[in-house]
This record gives C-alpha cells, structure tokens and sequence, in this order.
C-alpha cells in the first residue's frame, strides 16, 4: 500500500525547518510522497497570510521542485471556504483510495488540536505523523501527547526531526529588519523574496 504524506501550513515563507520535518516524516516512516499544502487562510489565524496566495504558492513549488518525492496541492488555495484540515484530507482519501494517509504536524500544534474543526472525523481519515518542535517535549519517537487527546493515542506516530529552531515570523521579522536570512532559507527562495520585495515594508 502506498503511503502518503500531507503537510500543511501557511509557508509564509517556507523555510528550511519546514523541508527538514517533511524529509524526516518521509524518511523515518517510509512515506512514497509527501503533498506540501499551503493554507489560504487559517480558521485559528484569520490574517495569517503576509505574502499572498501566489507568491506563497511559487516559493513553495522553488523549495521542493529538487526533491522527487515532494509535490505541492492547490487543493486548500482554491478552495473558497476556509482551510479545515479535515475537509482537504476528505478531498485526498478520495483521491488516494488505495493510499494510507498521513498528516505531518510539528509537535507545537498538538496543544490545540482538540479545538480542530471536526478533530474526531479527521483521526478517523489518517494517522497523524508528529514532529518533534524546539522546546517541545519529545524524546526521538517517545512523544508525549495532551491529556484531551491520549484516548487517541494509537492514532499518532512520532518521529525524530533535527531541531532547527527557526520560524517564517522570525524571517519575517529579519527580512523586515534589514537582517541576515542566510541559511534559514533555500538560495531559491531568498532571491524569489528579494526580487519581489516581500516582507520588506
């Protein structure tokens, strides 16, 4: 059976940290693909984007497009409702009938996955594959989750990731500071920024 991974986010810029998860998740777990999605607007973040659908969308295709297991979806950018997690892996497990699916997360997100709209359904459509995240508690694959999710717990898989500790509103920031962003991006993707003057107000 083919396994599949799905990592989404709003990738505002997409980074190295973000690559890093999804190659670790695609190696430790022996996923044949991982489907990089990105958000066109968060129901937890409503102002969440800062670059745009489509400049997101190209800086994205320039991270991945050397890696032949990485491919990114649509799916959530052209949607007109808002980017419910469990709507998109719907719209996948239709796609991939055959397929065992799974939802790449970083540890960080785990603390309000409770609230995720119709959080029950979307653990009944994938397993949820669980990154380790700076200053998170995860020990290699000894995770630990919430206490309003542990009935699930057969549900969740953890694995090791390195723990780079950098974010897209950090770069932001940086970007918008005047500073250095070297190395906490892809060669690619800096220049795509710089062409475009983006994050730099």
């Amino acid at each position: 059976m083919q396994k599949i991974g799905v990592y989404g986010g709003s990738f505002d810029p997409i980074h190295l940290g973000h690559l890093l998860l999804a190659e670790s998740a695609r190696e430790e777990l022996g996923l044949d693909q991982v489907i990089f999605v990105p958000a066109k607007r968060s129901p937890l973040k409503p102002n969440s984007s800062v670059a745009g659908d489509e400049h997101r969308w190209k800086m994205l295709l320039l991270a991945i497009e050397d890696n032949r297991h990485f491919v990114g979806s649509r799916v959530e950018l052209d949607r007109k409702s808002p980017s419910y997690t469990v709507l998109t892996m719907e719209s996948f497990a239709q796609a991939y009938t055959k397929a065992e699916l799974w939802l790449i997360l970083g540890e960080d997100t785990l603390i309000d996955f409770d609230h995720w709209y119709q959080y029950q359904r979307l653990l009944q459509i994938t397993k949820i594959a669980v990154g380790a995240r700076p200053g998170f508690n995860v020990n290699g694959k000894k995770g630990v989750l919430p206490q309003q999710i542990r009935n699930y717990a057969e549900r969740f898989e953890f694995f090791s990731n390195p723990l780079f500790a950098v974010s897209s509103r950090e770069i932001r920031e940086r970007l918008k500071n005047g500073s250095s962003v070297s190395y906490l991006l892809l060669p690619k993707v800096k220049e795509y920024i710089f062409k475009h003057r983006l994050y730099q107000y």
